[in-house]
């Protein structure tokens, strides 16, 4: 079953803006794709922050990522997702770690206590040995846009997965990259401070950089700006939460 929606810009409204310009702001097409979750196909999810909170009103961090229907939109094999940013996203120097926009998924940590089934609770404080679940275990593409008609893919090699490192802590701020460089082993034997110390105020995600866009001859294209992004997934599934911008240095734009 193929699930599609499409928005023509032009005919976009006020109705469709549900945020600001540091987040997604209007959903442009989507289509589910092969092997979604059925009951995960409100694309319009994916607009505005990320999820602070899940269904029951607990926060969102690395053991606990958002879960809820309206909160994620999945995307299986063959399916794809693109957004739209009224304010463009630039591809800024001084942006952090030299990093522009961040997409955040569902996955989570593993907790590896023990479980105790008497009092419903983890035998001490929960930690991960860095293991996830629910992530992303197939192959997506990450394409941007100026003006929705050409697109750039962004250098797979430079690229992050999608729906994969870093969890969403809604604690952080989501305009902060977690760090470049860290793996699922960094994270081996930490507790939910522990995490917090090394994402260093970050909300996790999935960040890029927009230097890294390729033509179709897979050359480098330098892009100034760009206000589209397109998820494609190739393989597996993968769940999206939200997209935001990267803050720059020294001054660090709204967030927690």
């Amino acid at each position: 079953m193929i699930k599609k929606l499409l928005i023509l810009l032009a005919f976009a409204g006020p109705a469709l803006i549900v945020r600001g310009s540091e987040f997604a702001d209007v959903l442009v097409s989507y289509d589910a794709g092969v092997g979604y979750a059925p009951a995960f196909t409100n694309a319009f999810a994916a607009l505005g922050e990320p999820s602070r909170l899940n269904p029951f009103g607990e926060p969102t961090d690395p053991f606990d990522p958002p879960y809820g229907k309206n909160q994620i939109v999945s995307i299986g094999a063959g399916g794809s997702l693109v957004v739209f940013f009224h304010e463009p996203i630039l591809n800024h120097p001084h942006n952090l770690y030299g990093l522009d926009f961040t997409v955040f998924g569902n996955c989570g940590f593993i907790i590896t206590n023990d479980f105790d089934l008497t009092t419903y609770d983890w035998i001490g404080t929960p930690a991960t040995d860095g293991s996830l679940f629910g992530q992303n275990t197939g192959v997506t593409r990450v394409s941007v846009s100026h003006d929705g008609l050409k697109w750039y893919p962004l250098d797979p090699i430079r690229a992050e997965p999608v729906d994969n490192l870093f969890p969403t802590d809604g604690g952080g701020n989501f305009h902060i990259p977690v760090a470049p460089g860290l793996t699922q082993g960094d994270f081996a034997g930490l507790t939910l401070e522990g995490i917090r110390e090394v994402y260093n105020g970050s909300a996790g995600g999935a960040s890029f950089d927009i230097s890294s866009a390729q033509d179709e001859e897979g050359q480098r294209v330098y892009l100034q700006e760009i206000r589209f992004i397109r998820i494609d997934v190739l393989s597996g599934k993968a769940e999206i939460d939200g997209f935001a911008t990267v803050a720059r240095e020294p001054h660090l734009r709204s967030g927690k």
